[in-house]
């Protein structure tokens, strides 16, 4: 009877401890008590990994717009637009003249959100074998404006005074200094004039996130966890922009205290600034375009992001 009592003690302890991590080989000789387990109840976690942030919604947006000036007209002076820079100057433009613009603008605008690498550093506690909460930071060169575009303008010029019924003098000397000029009658002239233009801003996005992880460890000569996670987190440059993610990962351990993971997510965006018109409008002015307004097919951009990193185990 004694006998059959440590018999069941020993295959007690040895299935206990089939669940507490690696444990040494036992033989009739030599026994040996368990190490310390692979994935502990309670332990905190520092992360440092690369990421590739694969951006989703490639539509781009695009705006057109025709614009006439004061149909009363406007006195020739001032600082007036116009598609030449010609019309202040009296040894083109007669002095006394009157002038109506109109034209057309159209341009496009790329997305938001670009594919880049990028990386970052996380740190995860779980206060129970299969619960954590993580938050981490990852910094990618992913946001960029980019806006391209072109303008058709004219300036229909009426000659006033002694120089009306001059159009036709007026144009030989705009034409002989490569102005693009033609009559329309004897005191109208017209003057066009295109332009093409692009310009693109690029920023580091700067993200932080938090997630809540579930995990399930398996113990034994190859340590790992397969996990779940999900949250919420913005990205941050000049604008800011609010997400929620899903993701799921696994994780190696090479030692109790250190081992390597890899995981995806789904980061669910919110609307960005993919479509932040004052910004395109702002290039598309700073690009000599300030005529066009935008689209508002508000076109939602999410953003895939992979993960490849080191674990550290406190």
């Amino acid at each position: 009877m004694k006998k059959l009592t440590l018999t069941a003690l020993a295959a007690v302890a040895v299935a206990g401890t089939s669940f507490a991590g690696p444990c040494a080989v036992m033989s009739k000789d030599f026994k040996q008590p368990c190490t310390t387990p692979c994935f502990r109840d309670q332990e905190f976690q520092l992360d440092l990994f690369y990421s590739y942030n694969d951006a989703q919604g490639r539509g781009e947006r695009s705006g057109s717009r025709s614009f006439t000036s004061d149909p009363a007209l406007t006195p020739v002076g001032g600082t007036r637009a116009s598609s030449l820079g010609i019309l202040n100057n009296p040894a083109l433009i007669p002095t006394g003249s009157t002038v109506v613009t109109d034209g057309e603008a159209s341009a496009k605008a790329s997305p938001y959100f670009r594919d880049g690498s990028g990386g970052g550093v996380g740190m995860n506690y779980f206060f129970a074998r299969y619960f954590g909460i993580g938050v981490e930071g990852n910094w990618w060169e992913g946001t960029q404006q980019s806006v391209r575009g072109s303008a058709s303008i004219a300036d229909q010029v009426t000659l006033n005074g002694v120089n009306a019924g001059t159009a036709a003098a007026v144009v030989a000397n705009l034409q002989a200094n490569g102005i693009n000029a033609a009559q329309v009658d004897a005191s109208t002239l017209r003057l066009g004039n295109s332009a093409r233009f692009s310009r693109t801003d690029k920023k580091v996005a700067n993200q932080v996130t938090g997630s809540l992880i579930l995990r399930y460890p398996f113990e034994g000569p190859v340590c790992w966890a397969p996990y779940i996670f999900g949250g919420g987190g913005g990205v941050f440059d000049s604008e800011s922009t609010g997400f929620g993610h899903l993701g799921l990962g696994v994780e190696f351990r090479v030692t109790p205290y250190m081992g390597f993971f890899t995981d995806w997510r789904w980061e669910f965006m919110g609307k960005n600034n993919n479509n932040n018109d004052s910004r395109i409008r702002d290039i598309a002015k700073a690009a000599g375009l300030s005529t066009v307004d935008f689209d508002n097919n508000n076109k939602r951009q999410d953003v895939n992001m992979t993960r490849v990193g080191v674990r550290f185990v406190f």
